[in-house]
């Protein structure tokens, strides 16, 4: 196989001295010099033809040969990692029975939305009407207690209360016992704060507050969780 494209090959000049001789051993009685040149033209344009076939069907079989290889080679590549993947997965079908806890799947459910904790009823009448209720009312203690508390018996009980208007009502007993159970913010731990954050916040969503009243309980308690007292080791200093 020649190492030149043939399709580059350029018509050598025959009337040079170097085809001197061989257009002097053609030329005869009947064949002139200048059908000497024109029948070696011929003769090299049809053997450069014949060159720049072979070339090409050549060059068409190594492009061939390499498409098959590269196909062959990206089959085994692809049987290789199909092998890899079983594997894989055949390691991790016996982890997940060795550790079925570890893989054990968990479903994706919704946060509850429903009420969890519900106040004393004298904090929820403040919250109601947009006033500043006492953090003792939403500690995890307080909360608890009103859990506990049979309103059907509670309500049954009434006891006369002044109004804001002035004006004496009847109320039930457990609305002035609420006020009773009042603890004022310095006696509380900072759990007990921490504790009534929270709730505070949830209730205060519940009853429709304004968002930048929200956001101004948030940033409050959010400086007195960040403030190095409440992460210090001194007990006076909490």
């Amino acid at each position: 196989m020649q190492m030149e494209d043939p399709n580059l090959a350029i018509r050598p000049d025959f009337t040079s001295e170097d085809f001197a001789d061989a257009c002097l051993q053609l030329t005869n009685n009947v064949v002139n010099d200048e059908q000497v040149l024109r029948i070696l033209e011929t003769l090299w344009d049809i053997q450069n033809a014949k060159d720049i076939q072979r070339w090409n069907a050549h060059r068409n079989e190594e492009a061939q040969i390499a498409r098959d290889h590269a196909e062959q080679a990206a089959k085994e590549l692809a049987q290789q990692q199909h092998h890899m993947c079983e594997e894989g997965e055949a390691v991790l079908a016996e982890e997940c029975k060795k550790n079925k806890a570890k893989y054990a799947p968990v479903p994706d459910m919704e946060v509850p939305s429903g009420p969890v904790n519900i106040p004393a009823p004298y904090a929820t009448c403040k919250l109601k009407k947009g006033e500043y209720c006492e953090p003792c009312f939403f500690t995890n203690t307080s909360l608890a207690e009103v859990e506990s508390f049979n309103t059907s018996v509670d309500d049954k009980a009434l006891t006369l209360l002044k109004s804001d208007n002035g004006q004496h009502i009847w109320v039930p007993a457990s609305n002035t016992r609420d006020k009773l159970a009042i603890i004022k913010d310095e006696d509380l731990s900072w759990e007990q704060f921490s504790e009534a954050s929270v709730c505070l916040l949830s209730a205060m969503r519940e009853h429709d507050w304004q968002q930048d009243r929200i956001d101004m309980h948030v940033r409050f308690w959010t400086a007195l969780e960040e403030h190095p007292w409440q992460h210090s080791p001194c007990d006076h200093l909490k």
